[in-house]
């Protein structure tokens, strides 16, 4: 009887891990925010400085997390940022000043963030899988949409029973007594590590073409890193935009606030639907046609957004902005995978990070300032629309090997820091 493939396991632990990072830091923090400012006092303007200051830390640190990640640390770094965010939490439960919640937030839980994330769940993910690695990472990064959808009410109603303070600590005892085992126990780097092969094969595939060189110098050379951070970099700035000005902008077009919040849970969840079947499309299509598909439905769906005249046609519009934007960050893994393998996989995603920061930090302020200066978001939505368009163009300039990278043994690689 052949041995069960773990393959699925891993991503169960990365679903799981994502779910975690992503869900209790960024969709809880607009909930821990309000209740922080009623007891210490805040503004608007704190509650952006506070998130934007943790993805900072965490995109300086991802280049020299992904280089421990090639290098065979995945568990060992899972762990350490499992252990961070639960400290974390539990400094933050207490903080006697706002300023105190910052500094936490940005040390501590940043380098967590990074180091338990999507970068590592991504990383582990696309090691155990080569020919359904879009599929794969699709069920992966679910954990991401459904933490939009059940984290901020889920938050809300603890806060509501035992305060900020003892939610605060029942996060940090989550991390601590399910992830930091979960992790210890099941994560395993490479199926080469229990003898098993990339998507359950019994046997290696055809020799497949390796980098030569993953020297950082190296990769900042090549054209399809500067392609692939474009096309993603210029879609999560846009969806970002979005997502944060989707309610203030149905509200502003006459929706009351209860309808304009159900608008953002359409997108989360058509965003949950799309991840799965964009990352089951990646593996079949060319890659370069899945960034157009991704890419064009979140145009359309910003476009029906900006003529929406009614609540049907406004929810519409969400349902497919979110479709498409569920298809980013699995097709973001794909992209890596085809053009660099798995032996380059965690350097790679951690070197584009920094590099797509300031895409990824400039769309909301960006539409807040049109908004302020006109009154109104069109030009704002005009311009990400552009994003969409050009994203699209880069697309077409990928040149994506036809054979898949990573089934070399890893001294096929030279591993320069």
């Amino acid at each position: 009887m052949a041995a069960m493939f773990f393959g699925w396991r891993m991503v169960a632990l990365a679903f799981l891990t994502n779910f975690i990072s992503v869900g209790f830091v960024f969709y809880s923090y607009g909930v821990f925010f309000k209740a922080l400012a009623s007891d210490f006092g805040g503004s608007r303007l704190g509650v952006s400085l506070g998130l934007t200051c943790m993805n900072v830390v965490s995109s300086l640190l991802s280049p020299k997390v992904g280089g421990w990640l090639d290098a065979g640390r995945i568990k060992r770094t899972m762990i350490v940022g499992a252990g961070l965010m639960g400290v974390g939490f539990v400094l933050a439960s207490a903080i006697t000043e706002l300023w105190h919640f910052y500094l936490v937030i940005a040390l501590v839980m940043g380098p967590g963030v990074c180091m338990l994330g999507v970068l590592p769940s991504t990383t582990l993910v696309a090691n155990w899988f080569v020919d359904r690695r879009g599929a794969a990472l699709g069920l992966a990064t679910m954990g991401v949409s459904l933490s939009g959808v059940l984290m901020p009410p889920l938050a809300t109603g603890l806060i509501a029973q035992i305060g900020w303070r003892g939610t605060f600590l029942v996060y940090a005892a989550t991390a601590g007594i399910l992830v930091i085992p979960a992790v210890a126990r099941w994560i395993v780097q490479r199926p080469e590590d229990v003898g098993q092969r990339p998507d359950g094969r019994t046997s290696l595939a055809p020799a497949e073409q390796a980098l030569p060189n993953t020297a950082w110098s190296h990769l900042l050379r090549e054209r399809n890193f500067w392609l692939t951070a474009t096309v993603v970099g210029f879609n999560f700035c846009a969806m970002g935009a979005l997502l944060t000005h989707a309610v203030p902008h149905a509200t502003d077009i006459g929706f009351s606030p209860a309808a304009a919040a159900l608008l953002l849970s359409v997108m989360a969840g058509a965003g949950a639907l799309g991840k799965p079947i964009f990352g089951g499309i990646t593996d079949r299509l060319d890659k370069r046609a899945v960034v157009w598909l991704v890419s064009g439905m979140q145009l359309v769906g910003l476009l029906l957004l900006l003529d929406a005249a009614d609540y049907l046609s406004l929810l519409v519009a969400g349902a497919a902005f979110g479709f498409g934007m569920g298809g980013v960050v699995p097709l973001h893994g794909a992209l890596i995978g085809a053009a660099f393998g798995r032996q380059a996989f965690g350097r790679v995603m951690g070197l584009m990070t920094p590099f797509m920061l300031p895409l990824t930090s400039l769309g909301v302020p960006y539409a807040g300032y049109i908004f302020d200066r006109d009154h109104s978001y069109g030009v704002a939505f005009q311009s990400f629309a552009g994003l969409y368009l050009v994203a699209m163009v880069a697309a077409f300039f990928l040149r994506l090997p036809s054979n898949r990278l990573g089934d070399l043994p890893d001294a096929a690689l030279s591993t320069h820091p």
